[in-house]
């Protein structure tokens, strides 16, 4: 049976340590709810800064978030899948989800956090922001969801941190996309594997990732200006893993086929690839490669122009380590570990 708990004031201020700042109040309540219970009657019952929290055992997905809160599980033994109720994700278009969370255009929802849970097997996504500000996902798994493992569109100062995602179907494990400024979304101490991409930034600028590791992928990390308004850029990557993303994918609607890619730039313009390890991504594919730069999507075309790639450790990858053929003569390759390269000169 699910509880309401009342907080005293020393609860509260533990409760701010893991709650993002300006969420937590001193009148906030946890709502406490086991296995088989409903997650969305805590939540519709919640106020602004209380925390929902989810014991170790199996859920029902299709959660709908529209307010500041926190639902915390015990790690992966809570497990959200499909339930056979009703999939409140689809009344704010996102049917299909683990948990979503939704607001408009101009008024995002603020300060949400999803932490320690696995969402796994839903048909499109496990954890969803839209139009959503300082959505924090940390320490979840996200496993053979069908589309995307953990996501944000629409989105400003996001912080994906220390997730796991595997086997997300059809496009990424990561996904940051569709904002012309995303104020420093932060991708960090993720691993992604057995995904199409590992991360993917598609029409979106001012994103961060480090320290993530992306490995049995079909491609690591993908960033992309697919020809809208704006394009995308001023993504900085470092430090990053990325090794043997030798998986086959084949192309999948405006998507082409990707196999043994580490980090693909399609378009893209001022971004920062420095410090990272891309090794022994191989494969025959014209994308296939260690760090290879391309135009953007037809049919704008766009050259990724004004990018620094610079001290990366590029090793063992094939056809080539690093690779140019961006349109573009802006950008920089500078004191990077490598062997081969098209055109030569770039090592």
């Amino acid at each position: 049976m699910r509880r309401t708990l009342a907080v005293s004031l020393g609860t509260a201020a533990a409760l701010a340590a893991f709650m993002p700042a300006g969420q937590a109040s001193a009148d906030g309540r946890v709502h406490v709810v086991k296995p088989g219970r409903s997650i969305q009657k805590a939540v519709d019952r919640a106020r602004p800064g209380d925390v929902i929290l989810l014991k170790a055992g199996r859920y029902d997905g299709g959660v709908l978030v529209r307010k500041p809160l926190t639902i915390r599980g015990a790690g992966n033994k809570t497990v959200l899948r499909p339930g056979r109720k009703a999939d409140h994700c689809a009344k704010a278009g996102q049917h299909g989800s683990g948990i979503c969370v939704v607001g408009r255009a101009g008024h995002p929802v603020r300060n949400v956090t999803i932490k320690k849970i696995s969402v796994q097997g839903f048909r499109e996504t496990g954890v969803i922001g839209v139009h959503t500000d300082r959505l924090t996902v940390e320490h979840v798994l996200a496993k053979r969801n069908g589309e995307y493992g953990i996501a944000e569109f629409h989105s400003t100062r996001g912080r994906f941190i220390h997730n796991r995602v595997e086997h997300s179907g059809e496009h990424a494990g990561l996904y940051v996309g569709d904002i012309a400024n995303a104020h420093g979304t932060e991708v960090a101490e993720n691993h992604a594997s057995g995904n199409a991409m590992g991360l993917l930034v598609r029409h979106a600028r001012n994103v961060k990732a480090w320290n993530n590791t992306f490995v049995g992928n079909c491609t690591g990390i993908v960033l992309v200006d697919d020809g809208q308004k704006g394009g995308q850029g001023h993504t900085a990557l470092w430090q990053n893993n990325v090794v043997k993303n030798n998986r086959n994918c084949k192309a999948n609607g405006p998507l082409p086929a990707f196999h043994g890619t580490g980090i693909l730039l399609f378009g893209g313009d001022h971004n920062s690839i420095k410090k990272n390890r891309v090794q022994r991504n191989r494969g025959k594919l014209p994308y296939s490669g260690g760090i290879v730069l391309f135009r953007g999507v037809p049919p704008q075309n766009r050259p990724a122009a004004f990018n620094v790639i610079a001290g990366n450790d590029v090793r063992g990858n094939a056809p080539y380590d690093l690779v140019n053929r961006s349109g573009s003569r802006t950008n920089k390759f500078h004191a990077n570990r490598c062997r081969t390269s098209s055109p030569r000169g770039l090592c």
